[in-house]
């Protein structure tokens, strides 16, 4: 059940979409992610909007051609994904325990 509390606690309206995610969220999420390569070129795209990213699709159930300009290109994003999806990734962060 809802109480005052509990709104206030997991209120999204202070984001820009409800699809992003909070500092905390975010806390709980980056040490499951990749660290960054200390070979090859550096990344363009921070890994929290490339997350935002698959989140939105995932929310409204979108096409990949339908992810907007204010996020990374969607050949990014999706990469991205499939890699993750691949590495098991997905996986291992719905077993998680935090």
């Amino acid at each position: 059940m809802w109480t005052d509390t509990t709104r206030a606690q997991y209120s999204r309206a202070d984001l820009a979409l409800r699809s992003h995610l909070t500092d905390a969220e975010w806390a709980l999420l980056e040490p499951f992610l990749p660290p960054p390569s200390h070979v090859g070129r550096p990344r363009k795209r921070p890994l929290r909007r490339i997350v935002e990213a698959i989140l939105y699709l995932l929310r409204g159930g979108l096409l990949w051609r339908m992810l907007p300009p204010c996020f990374p290109p969607v050949s990014t994003v999706r990469r991205w994904f499939y890699l993750w999806r691949d590495s098991r990734l997905w996986l291992s962060l719905n077993h998680a325990r935090c």
